[in-house]
């Protein structure tokens, strides 16, 4: 088996793929794999009627789920065991499903070990009450909000970006990252974050079909921005959400501002997984999450 990059070739490939799965992970979607793919080596395997994704991850070979017809993943998870089997290596599952997880505990007793990853759950909240913000749950971010407004009023705007924005945005990435610095926070995530960012800014032209950017001004300035895409029907994305964190208001208003513009009818709303950094779960937790889309990691034994 040879596995190709998941380069911007791959995209018209394997998007039929996604779109023929209703996985709510953040990893099941072009752009988030080839956003990372230079940190991960990502590969993909195109099958009967399957794809197949690997990566690296400190040094060993590892697969998400197939992304297949729920019909067809038995047979297509004996193909990537075989595969491992072939290759001589250990079978490694990662970003694994509850779901697959007793389907593999039933069918392949006793070969592996299964690992919840806490620190890798997606958050996923209510779209309506993201965007209304309703509720006693959510004064906090309805009293930040109302400051905001009352104190940059007729001063910002909120407009979808595109390539002529993008060295604004990173020239606020680099403001932001100054600021962690400053604190201490700056971790290898962020410089890989970036490289990233660059590689879909860098293709916007070609992505922008699916992916969104938009972005706040102030006084003309760009002050934070925000990118995100719909990964099923019923739920959008977001990818990247970055913004001056010394103007008090203005996170929880580019958050609301890009579901209630670009996002009305998403029914869910998937911001992606805390790494375990203190702070940004914290952050996360405050936005009241419905539920988590939990993540397994699969050893053999």
């Amino acid at each position: 088996m040879i596995f190709k990059n998941i380069d911007m070739e791959a995209r018209e490939i394997l998007n039929p793929y996604f779109d023929l799965v209703d996985y709510e992970a953040c990893e099941y979607c072009f752009n988030t794999l080839y956003m990372w793919q230079h940190l991960y080596k990502t590969g993909y395997y195109i099958g009967d009627g399957f794809a197949v994704i690997v990566a690296e991850y400190e040094g060993d070979t590892f697969s998400i789920l197939p992304l297949a017809k729920p019909e067809d993943m038995p047979r297509v998870i004996k193909f990537v065991v075989d595969y491992f089997e072939k290759e001589n290596k250990k079978i490694y599952f990662r970003g694994i499903t509850k779901e697959v997880v007793e389907f593999l505990k039933e069918n392949y007793e006793g070969k592996f070990q299964y690992t919840e990853e806490r620190d890798l759950f997606d958050y996923i909240y209510d779209g309506e009450s993201m965007r209304t913000l309703k509720g006693r749950k959510n004064v906090k971010k309805r009293n930040h909000i109302n400051f905001f407004l009352k104190e940059y009023e007729g001063r910002y705007e909120y407009r979808l970006l595109d390539e002529n924005d993008f060295d604004a945005c990173l020239q606020l990435v680099e403001e932001w990252t100054s600021n962690k610095e400053e604190n201490n926070e700056v971790s290898e995530e962020m410089e890989e974050e970036l490289i990233g960012m660059k590689k879909l800014f860098a293709n916007y032209d070609i992505l922008k079909d699916r992916l969104k950017i938009a972005g706040i001004f102030i006084d003309g300035k760009l002050e934070a921005f925000t990118m995100g895409e719909y990964i099923n029907p019923n739920m959008a994305l977001i990818h990247i959400e970055k913004a001056n964190p010394s103007i008090r208001g203005l996170y929880p208003f580019i958050n609301q501002q890009f579901l209630v513009n670009e996002f009305s009818d998403a029914e869910f709303v998937n911001r992606e997984e805390d790494l375990g950094i203190e702070g940004l779960r914290k952050a996360k937790l405050s936005y009241h999450p419905c539920r988590f889309v939990e993540k397994y990691t699969v050893r053999e034994v």
